[in-house]
């Protein structure tokens, strides 16, 4: 499981697994945003006693969204999504654990809230030793 973000900026490594025919999932957390960058600009603004409300600048993945499904079968992987309902994400699931069997890497883009809740947040900037 990684973010849209991280996989943007790695998506050619999977090429590699396609290359190699690694029968890999890789489940994409897709909230349309480098947010681990979101909370850091938070921090930097903080820090510069500046308004934290434009954190977002330059680090939202929208107009126009990536189709990271596309973009996994661009790299010669399967590609599923976006799955938009909590509902269909159990079929997904199920698609991709079956492309995997059969010997395929297979990437599933789920959409997420944006953001990530309070608790995880604050966690990642406890581990990152800046309360």
């Amino acid at each position: 499981i990684m973010g849209d973000g991280d996989y943007l900026m790695g998506l050619t490594a999977l090429w590699t697994a396609a290359s190699a025919r690694v029968p890999l999932p890789v489940v994409v957390a897709n909230n349309n945003s480098f947010f681990n960058d979101e909370l850091h600009q938070e921090r930097v603004a903080k820090v510069r006693g500046r308004p934290v409300e434009n954190r977002w600048i330059g680090q939202r993945i929208a107009d126009p969204d990536p189709d990271l499904a596309l973009l996994a079968r661009g790299q010669g992987l399967e590609g599923i999504g976006p799955v938009e309902k909590p509902e269909a994400l159990a079929e997904a699931l199920a698609e991709a654990v079956a492309m995997v069997k059969q010997g395929k890497p297979c990437v599933v883009d789920v959409r997420v809230a944006p953001g990530y809740p309070p608790a995880m947040a604050s966690a990642i900037t406890r581990s990152q030793g800046q309360d």
